[in-house]
């Protein structure tokens, strides 16, 4: 591992070199001798990457600038939070005059840190991109729809953050509102359709791990199996064959309170609802369960 923050940090240093390239998009800062560390070298990278680009020339080549934007982001990973978010915040305050430039940046900040093939996925970080969209004035009310959706669900599905209810319809057409069984030592919210053969092995795993059926059984642990949808003659026959113990239900409102971008999703709450973990994989359910009492 220290090999290779070792090699990484000179091809950091090789990058700033390259600023001395005239072929190069635009010249690229040069990191003081005396930062060795680091994250104090991404740090600086973070914070000075754009100083010698003209923004409002370098959007006339997007091709290049989506480049130049992915070399950006490669740098946070290794640099400490508050200097990417405030030099995110700074790059967009930069651009914020010109909306379609706004606007790329907005679909290349999905690509790269939201999408199911984001290279860097983190919501903490993509959320700092499309906040600026919302806020940004300029930008048109339309443009900003799926972005303020994307601020709305993301926000609400951070570890943290309490669950929020929701209305439903179980297996017998009965509507209930969703809310935490306080008594329990976790919930689980499994977000699945049933014609997704991913979302039926995960369910026919949870189903057959000894413990986590003793925890359901011995009512310990709550298992909500949700479709992201109404209720419809398919789901209601094929969800008949799902665990008993279970509470199956139905709800088209969950699609604007939680993030459900790969399926199935899991939700993991605390007996006062607040969400510890979320996560695409039942084998993390399944561990989590193997360490409950």
């Amino acid at each position: 591992m220290k090999k290779f923050l070792i090699i990484l940090s000179l091809l950091i240093g090789s990058m700033s070199a390259m600023a001395q390239d005239n072929n190069t998009f635009f010249q690229l800062p040069v990191i003081p001798d005396s930062l060795q560390n680091l994250q104090d070298r991404t740090d600086f990278m973070v914070t000075h990457y754009w100083d010698f680009c003209d923004l409002n020339k370098a959007f006339s080549s997007r091709d290049k600038m989506a480049e130049a934007f992915d070399t950006y982001l490669s740098f946070m990973p290794y640099a400490s939070a508050t200097v990417v978010y405030a030099g995110v915040d700074n790059f967009m305050k930069k651009i914020a005059k010109k909306p379609a430039n706004v606007l790329f940046i907005g679909e290349l900040a999905e690509n790269k840190l939201y999408s199911d093939s984001a290279e860097i996925q983190s919501d903490e970080l993509f959320l700092r991109f499309a906040q600026a969209i919302v806020d940004n004035g300029k930008v048109d009310k339309a443009s900003k729809m799926r972005y303020r959706h994307l601020v709305e669900v993301l926000s609400g599905s951070q570890p943290g953050q309490i669950a929020r209810p929701f209305s439903y319809t179980d297996l017998y057409g009965t509507q209930g509102t969703f809310a935490v069984d306080t008594t329990k030592i976790c919930t689980v919210l499994f977000f699945n359709d049933p014609d997704c053969s991913d979302c039926n092995m995960a369910r026919i795993r949870l189903d057959a791990d000894v413990k986590t059926r003793m925890l359901v059984e011995g009512g310990k642990v709550d298992i909500v199996s949700i479709y992201a949808s109404d209720p419809d003659q398919n789901w209601t026959e094929q969800a008949m064959n799902y665990p008993k113990e279970w509470l199956t239900v139905a709800s088209e409102q969950v699609n604007d309170l939680y993030d459900m971008r790969h399926t199935p999703t899991f939700y993991i709450l605390n007996p006062n609802g607040a969400i510890l973990a979320r996560t695409p994989n039942v084998t993390d359910i399944i561990a989590v369960m193997s360490h409950l009492k």
